[in-house]
């Protein structure tokens, strides 16, 4: 190979790191329909979501996925990304790093038609009720299947952390969450007839408030990265 070869090789694979590193499922060999399946597949034992409290502190019990609402009811405070509505969220006990499993659930658009999805972030919250960290959850992946509400997927990493806040941004809002392309679905129906439907490009715009199913990993198997 030629001197200005491999230096094109070189630069090729330098260029790809960063971009390899960003995404943990390529890090670990694991593609997302495994990664998918590990977390929130057909094929783990998953017990029934727990409804959270309509209002005050959440409990996350390790195990049980959650479902939380942050709509108008909830409070509203001044987060490093900026003003938004929040809930803040509560572990049994301290621990030194958590996984947390996140489902965010499309709503119907309250301004007109389609779906709209809550863009959450997570602030770890101090004793004294201050932000100590703040972690974004991406990337995440959009799961569309027949007479399913859609969802996206995504898997969080905490520090150290007893309490937080799950909230987002209004810089999110008025923006959507965009996926390259949505494959062709073809699946029986209920009634035994065939239901399929083209591959289409899908856009969900960002709301202010939402829905969200959050769990609590309870072991390294079921951490976002593959141990």
């Amino acid at each position: 190979m030629s001197a200005t070869r491999l230096c094109c090789a070189l630069s090729a694979i330098l260029a790809c790191t960063p971009v390899l590193a960003a995404n943990p499922l390529r890090v670990v060999g694991e593609t997302f329909t495994q990664w998918k399946e590990r977390l929130f597949g057909e094929g783990r034992a998953k017990p029934d979501i727990v409804e959270a409290p309509a209002s005050g502190p959440v409990t996350l019990a390790t195990g049980e996925p959650t479902r939380i609402v942050v709509d108008r009811r909830a409070p509203e405070r001044d987060f490093p990304d900026g003003r938004s509505r929040y809930r803040v969220i509560e572990l049994p006990a301290p621990v030194d790093a958590a996984s947390l499993r996140v489902q965010v659930i499309a709503r119907d658009n309250p301004d007109g038609r389609g779906n709209v999805v809550f863009k959450p972030l997570l602030y770890v919250l101090g004793d004294d009720d201050e932000v100590a960290s703040k972690v974004e959850v991406a990337p995440m992946h959009v799961d569309i299947r027949p007479f399913r509400r859609t969802r996206l997927l995504g898997c969080a990493e905490l520090g150290k952390v007893r309490r937080f806040a799950i909230a987002t941004t209004p810089k999110a809002v008025g923006k959507a969450y965009e996926a390259k392309a949505r494959n062709a679905v073809k699946a029986p129906t209920r009634g035994g007839f065939y239901y399929s439907t083209d591959a289409v490009k899908l856009r969900l715009p960002y709301a202010a408030t939402g829905e969200v199913v959050i769990e609590l990993a309870g072991d390294a198997a079921e951490s976002c990265e593959r141990a």
